[in-house]
């Protein structure tokens, strides 16, 4: 199986959750020659597409479409895959939809975090504007993608057995990693569950995770993982040697 890694950034916004922030996205040739990609970056953003076609790829040509976890900048490009299944977690949309009413609703958007129990300081302030701003300009129901493409991951969806879904609550209500058993390596797709190789352990995004004491619990059940893990905002790397990958494609 390949594993091709691509990262797409957002430059122009003045929103500091996405600016030049870095996004992983994942594609797979799967063992029966269809494409799979797991997260699609931010809406609006033409690096995934410039990117895809320096690898010759076409949303089109793709039959699957994963998402970690429904924040907007990991489910951005996915209304692009017409010919996908998009598989997501009914829960966390739900959830997702929810709160994003109630920061919308909100005047005071840090008291709104505060009083759902998301932990909060007094550098949060601008993060919790950010955060409203970005869901009333982006609420995962209009970009997780088309109703009839859509299936759910409590139903239990096909997937080949070479890939795996780890349960990783913590930085939203459902995240999900991505294992991936290969001939010769294993691999997990992180998402934000593991956002970067060494950054979580003193943790810069205080008041984004749905519950902090679990995201830290997952993330160092996912940083002992002993093989190559591609995180959600970071290049992938090899957790035997804690070294960064020279290649954004390999053979697993």
């Amino acid at each position: 199986m390949r594993v091709t890694m691509i990262t797409t950034v957002v430059h122009d916004t003045d929103n500091i959750i996405i600016r030049d922030v870095p996004v992983s996205s994942t594609i797979l040739e799967l063992e029966d020659s269809n494409l799979a990609i797991i997260d699609t970056g931010m809406a609006g953003n033409p690096d995934l597409l410039e990117q895809l076609a320096e690898y010759g790829y076409a949303p089109s040509d793709f039959s699957l479409v994963l998402n970690t976890h429904l924040h907007p900048d990991h489910i951005g490009g996915n209304r692009l895959f017409t010919n996908a299944r998009i598989l997501v977690s009914r829960r966390e949309l739900a959830y997702e939809y929810s709160f994003s009413q109630m920061l919308q609703e909100s005047e005071d958007p840090l008291a709104a975090l505060r009083a759902i129990g998301r932990v909060v300081d007094h550098m949060t302030h601008q993060l919790s504007r950010d955060l409203k701003g970005l869901v009333q300009e982006y609420p995962a129901a209009s970009l997780v993608g088309d109703h009839g493409q859509i299936e759910f991951l409590e139903d239990d969806p096909h997937l080949p057995g070479y890939i795996s879904l780890l349960q990783v609550p913590g930085h939203s209500i459902d995240s999900l990693a991505v294992l991936l058993q290969g001939k010769t390596r294993r691999l997990v797709v992180a998402g934000d569950a593991l956002y970067h190789r060494d950054l979580w352990r003193e943790d810069p995004l205080i008041g984004l995770h749905y519950n902090n004491r679990l995201f830290l619990q997952n993330a160092e059940f996912i940083a002992r993982f002993p093989d190559i893990i591609i995180p959600g905002h970071d290049r992938a790397f090899d957790n035997l040697n804690r070294q960064y990958l020279q290649d954004d494609s390999l053979m697993i």
